[in-house]
């Protein structure tokens, strides 16, 4: 990966500026919420006061029965089945000391006042109203308050049918009660109806549970103090609409979440349509994605059982935030405890639409947006120059490397920089260093000739010396020291001289004019001249019919050839070939020099062209030394010509082939 892109990938980082802003719209979305509730619930605890004014329109304190009105009359049947929601609801009483359970649901229809019990029996013990017995027996006792006086019914039935009503006495009762009673698994259930047109104003019923023994056990409402009964109260919704605030819906329930009354009414204020629609998802599904539905139940205009509303009636003020059915608006609802002891008088709830939430939320992330996306521009457009800048100084430090090793092109300093920072020091540091280098290079290059000249003279007072020892009479114990003091002159004075031709050939080559010449025309012309040096040996030319221009310097190819068929005679046998090949490639010249013997070795492959290494085991028959140095020539030539010099096994294994990859000599002569 590129240092452009690295730095592009880092600047990355700022993306977490959008999700800090995130964050932080989301803790105002918070407080704008908090300080929402916090208002409504004062408007609902203002309301709550101004009722407390106006005692009379409230609902006395105290339990009671509230009637819901029914669409149509059920069919009595003994099961509320077919009652609306939430008539079905059934308020129950239990006593932990027994088994069983009374749930009464009452309702009205057409004016007539219908009730539904049921009744869990864990030891039924049946009989009619009117048996004599009957007192003793599972039975329901009613209470019925109205204009005629208090009327008590004993509800009892030995099986499934019509209701059976009597007295307390077990006489036939002075109201006529239609119902029915039916048997359940867990005890029975009855659905009755009272005379339409009944002035009732309050009502009892308990489950008297008989087990058999004697005993029997009460379940239910109270027996001496009926409950009255409630239903909508107009006056309170006449009294409730002038003290809401403008677009607030709100509802006075009782202890047992019923509506009593119900004013105002919610409306538009136009701020969810400044919205586009599809934000306004977005950030409903981000933001109010745990917001439930405006009501907790179909039902809940007649009775509201939502978690704010238990809180209002344990005595707690409570809110919520919900959407409206269809999930477009988004709603405040707070319910706060009327006056008097909790779950004695019951509940204000008070609703409003609160799409400024939702406004504000979106102005605060468009602003948002906006900003990160200018941030984001911003800040990649500047790590992008700065990138490109950074990676085009590396660029420009990495070229001038490359120069200054190249040597087919002259030798250059890296480029001065006056920059503080880190590519400067760099930059700095790798000019000190190649100056060193060359420096360094210039010293060996001629320190072989100093130490050929500066040897030169000691060794020629060696060599006389031995001379003139030679011509004493030296004891024959001595002979042999003085042949390997010989020996070792001579070889050190053949060092002296390869060393000192290396020397001539690299000054040669810093020297030489480079022209114009036909390479095949020079290499026949050497190649006759090289039969006799190689005789025994059989000499091969392969080379093209035409000319084959090539721009360099002869004399130097001549020698880099010398060292080859020097090389291939050294190891081709009396009765084996050498070749010399030529021929054009895509990039040039190809020089191949080949000749039987035997191959490279493996552990020498890459080193056979360094100065100073060489393959022989021992001495020609000449007594010449080899010091190394002729191959190295060989490299120096082909790099001169923008080329390259590879030694490589025949396929057939008879022998060895050195090719000499040539380009040419460019115009400017580089500096070697």
């Amino acid at each position: 990966m590129s240092l452009r892109a690295k730095l592009l990938l880092v600047a990355l980082s700022i993306l977490t500026l959008p999700w800090a802003g995130w964050q932080f719209v989301r803790q105002m979305e918070t407080l704008l919420r908090q300080g929402q509730e916090q208002a409504l619930v004062a408007t609902a605890e203002a309301v709550v006061r101004a009722l407390a004014a106006q005692p009379a329109v409230l609902p006395a304190a105290g339990p009671a029965w509230f009637v819901p009105q029914l669409e149509s009359p059920p069919q009595l049947d003994g099961d509320n089945a077919d009652w609306p929601l939430p008539a079905q609801n059934l308020r129950r009483f239990t006593d932990p000391a027994i088994d069983t359970e009374l749930a009464i649901a009452l309702g009205d229809a057409r004016d007539a006042l219908y009730l539904f019990a049921q009744v869990r029996d864990a030891s039924p013990a049946r009989a009619d109203a009117y048996w004599a017995n009957a007192a003793q027996r599972d039975h329901l006792r009613l209470v019925l308050d109205g204009s005629n006086g208090r009327l008590t019914l004993r509800i009892a039935n030995a099986a499934d049918g019509a209701l059976v009503v009597s007295d307390e006495a077990g006489r036939a009762p002075a109201l006529r009660v239609a119902g029915m009673w039916r048997e359940t698994g867990t005890g029975y259930q009855i659905e009755l109806r009272l005379p339409q047109g009944y002035p009732l104003h309050a009502l009892s019923l308990l489950a008297i549970d008989a087990d058999g023994a004697g005993n029997a056990h009460r379940v239910g409402s109270a027996a001496d103090t009926p409950w009255p009964l409630r239903t909508r109260s107009e006056p309170l919704a006449a009294a409730l609409m002038p003290l809401l605030p403008g677009g607030a819906r709100a509802r006075v329930t009782d202890t047992q979440g019923w509506v009593l009354a119900a004013a105002g009414a919610l409306h538009d204020d136009g701020v969810a349509e400044e919205v586009p629609p599809w934000r306004r998802w977005a950030y409903r599904w981000l933001l109010l994605d745990n917001d439930t539905s405006a009501d907790d139940a179909p039902d809940a205009t007649v009775r509201s059982q939502s978690a704010e509303t238990r809180a209002a009636l344990a005595g707690t003020p409570g809110a919520a935030w919900r959407r409206d059915p269809d999930g477009e608006r988004l709603l405040l609802r707070v319910a706060v405890p009327l006056p008097g002891a909790a779950n004695d008088h019951g509940a204000l709830l008070i609703e409003r639409e609160s799409e400024s939430v939702l406004l504000l939320t979106d102005r605060a992330l468009t602003g948002l947006l906006g900003a990160t996306l200018l941030a984001l521009l911003g800040t990649g457009a500047v790590v992008f120059v700065f990138a490109g800048r950074l990676s085009a100084r590396v660029r420009r430090l990495r070229d001038a490397a490359e120069r200054a090793m190249d040597r087919d092109s002259p030798a250059q300093p890296l480029p001065g920089t006056d920059s503080r920072d880190e590519i400067g020091d760099l930059s700095r540091s790798f000019a000190q260093l190649l100056d060193e280098v060359a420096a360094y290079t210039a010293y060996l290059r001629s320190l072989a000739s100093k130490l050929s000249h500066e040897i030169n003279t000691p060794l020629a007072i060696v060599r006389s010396s031995l001379d003139n020892l030679a011509g004493d009479s030296l004891p024959a114990p001595s002979q042999p020291y003085l042949e390997r003091a010989r020996s070792g002159v001579d070889r050190l004075g053949m060092l002296v001289r390869a060393m000192s031709e290396a020397t001539r050939i690299e000054q040669a080559i810093a020297s030489i004019e480079p022209e114009r010449f036909d390479l095949a025309g020079l290499l026949r012309e050497c190649g006759e001249a090289y039969r006799s040096v190689l005789a025994p040996r059989r000499l091969d030319l392969v080379l093209p019919d035409g000319a084959m221009p090539l721009h360099g310097a002869p004399e130097l190819i001549v020698q880099a050839l010398d060292k080859l068929i020097d090389n291939a005679r050294s190891f081709c046998p009396e009765d084996g070939w050498v070749r010399i090949a030529l021929h054009a490639d895509a990039h040039g010249a190809v020089l191949a020099v080949a000749n039987t013997g035997p191959g490279l070795p493996a552990d020498m492959r890459d080193k056979l062209f360094d100065s100073l290494v060489s393959v022989r085991s021992r001495n020609r028959a000449d007594g010449s030394i080899h010091l190394g140095l002729g191959l190295h020539v060989v490299k120096l030539v082909a790099d001169l010509h923008r080329g390259s010099v590879q030694a490589h096994d025949l396929a057939d294994g008879t022998g060895v082939q050195f090719s000499l990859h040539l380009q040419g000599i460019r115009t400017a002569m580089p500096r070697v």
